[in-house]
């Protein structure tokens, strides 16, 4: 392509009907991108007058138009050079970003729709591989006016809040939010409640944002609170995406542990009463990376305390699961899907063991529920069990005991409960002594995509200490 008098043209970065070019300002010694259309076409035609239109636009997240030009028979956009790297490509690096970076893009995306909606213009869509990511972190739209034609055909304001909405999800949790046979969107559970519930307001067409500005207002004030409480609600969110991208351990440690985990098993299994419910039930190894587990240990300075002269406890750490066994009671054969066992703790949490598909939530009015045995070998003091399951809205209650046992009744009163939670939940049963947990489904949550209700166990871990004598 030829130069013009004041910009040198360099090399083409993108084709189509609106090509960018990488060039040169001359004049002020600046690189450049500059847009180049036909102005004789319909696309050429809308983005000519929507440049002219909006030169005088400015805001961080929009490319500011610099200048227009005449390229013999086309028509050139100048802009600032667009960024390297976008947040499409930035995604696939590290999979999700944290709540308050996304928070701060959403507050620069909402402001600069809002200035480009005041003008009159709309976007029409907005994806990841639409916003350019500057080095200094900033992002800025580098697709649709003013720079360009629209994203989407007809371009409307409400469009490009329920866009913003989706793109915050997709920042998230590494995807957009699905959308069930109702046509309702599913937002998923590892989302922080907050904005999940801020989220839910820019996708849904009821209740919706009345225009960019009160979504930029909102995002505002979630950013001041999660800056005050932020410590463990992105340990949550960080928890459950990571189990979606890990693996347990490499094959060959694999191998050496899961000789001595089985031994360690029959050994549990010959010096402690099982029920005839367990007994002939193949044993499934666990094997779990190791985890840190801080505890705050801060005293009261003002209270004198005595020299310690005993062996402190132990802090708590994370405990071998012997096997874990489907229990249905009141099935026919007292089994709920034996075989997917297996699939608890395998570092995918996009599958896990599940319960039978039930037409209502409360197991179709045909039993109190279904649930979990959680095998730990010889007794020990229990202080956290940490569940992941995709499932939302699901309740249950944790009953502990020395040994195994076949009905529901016999475990007692139970030691914790919990109800419509959803994604990674970490439960303080404050060093209750057992050999055996039990965690019983008393609620299946939400309804299916595909209709019915069930719930998923992807993951399952204990913490705790031994028992001294």
């Amino acid at each position: 392509m030829e130069n013009h008098q004041r910009y040198r043209i360099d090399s083409r970065v993108s084709g189509g009907p609106v090509e960018s070019w990488i060039g040169l300002d001359q004049t002020l010694d600046r690189p450049v991108t500059i847009r180049v259309l036909d102005p004789s076409t319909e696309i050429g035609k809308r983005v000519q007058l929507q440049a002219r239109s909006l030169t005088r636009l400015e805001h961080p997240a929009l490319l500011h138009v610099l200048d227009t030009i005449d390229l013999d028979d086309r028509f050139g956009v100048v802009t600032e050079l667009l960024p390297e790297e976008n947040l499409e490509d930035r995604l696939s690096q590290q999979g999700y970003f944290s709540s308050q970076e996304t928070i701060a893009i959403g507050i620069q995306l909402g402001e600069a729709l809002a200035t480009l909606h005041r003008a009159g213009f709309a976007l029409g869509g907005l994806q990841t591989k639409d916003v350019g990511r500057r080095n200094d972190g900033t992002v800025v739209i580098v697709e649709g006016p003013p720079t360009s034609d629209a994203i989407g055909i007809p371009a409307r304001p409400s469009d490009d809040i329920t866009a913003l909405g989706e793109l915050l999800h997709c920042l998230l949790v590494g995807f957009r939010p699905q959308i069930d046979h109702q046509g309702r969107y599913e937002l998923h559970p590892a989302i922080p409640a907050p904005l999940g519930q801020l989220i839910r307001r820019s996708v849904d067409q009821e209740g919706r944002w009345s225009d960019a500005t009160a979504l930029v207002l909102a995002l505002r004030s979630l950013q001041q609170d999660f800056d005050q409480v932020d410590g463990g609600v992105q340990a949550t969110q960080a928890d459950y995406l990571r189990a979606e991208r890990t693996w347990l351990a490499p094959a060959a440690i694999i191998g050496v542990l899961a000789g001595l985990v089985i031994v360690m098993g029959l050994f549990a299994t010959q010096t402690q009463t099982g029920s005839s419910l367990v007994a002939d039930v193949r044993e499934v190894v666990r094997l779990e990376p190791e985890e840190t587990i801080f505890t705050d240990s801060s005293q009261n300075s003002s209270v004198s305390v005595a020299p310690v002269t005993s062996r402190p406890p132990s802090l708590a750490s994370q405990r071998q699961i012997i096997r874990i066994v489907d229990f249905d009671p009141a099935g026919d054969d007292q089994e709920e899907h034996h075989e997917k066992r297996e699939l608890i703790n395998n570092g995918d949490s996009s599958n896990g063991w599940y319960t039978e598909r039930y037409t209502t939530s409360d197991f179709g009015k045909l039993k109190d529920g279904v649930g979990l045995i959680i095998e730990l070998g010889p007794p020990q003091q229990i202080d956290r069990l940490r569940i992941s399951s995709p499932t939302i809205d699901w309740s249950f209650k944790i009953f502990a005991s020395q040994e195994s046992t076949g009905a529901i009744q016999s475990w007692g009163e139970a030691i914790a409960s919990r109800e419509e939670i959803s994604g990674t939940l970490t439960v303080d049963l404050g060093g209750t002594p057992g050999a055996t947990l039990l965690l019983w489904i008393t609620d299946l949550g939400k309804e299916l995509s595909a209709g019915g209700h069930r719930v998923t166990i992807s993951e399952i871990k204990v913490f705790g200490r031994d028992l001294y004598g």
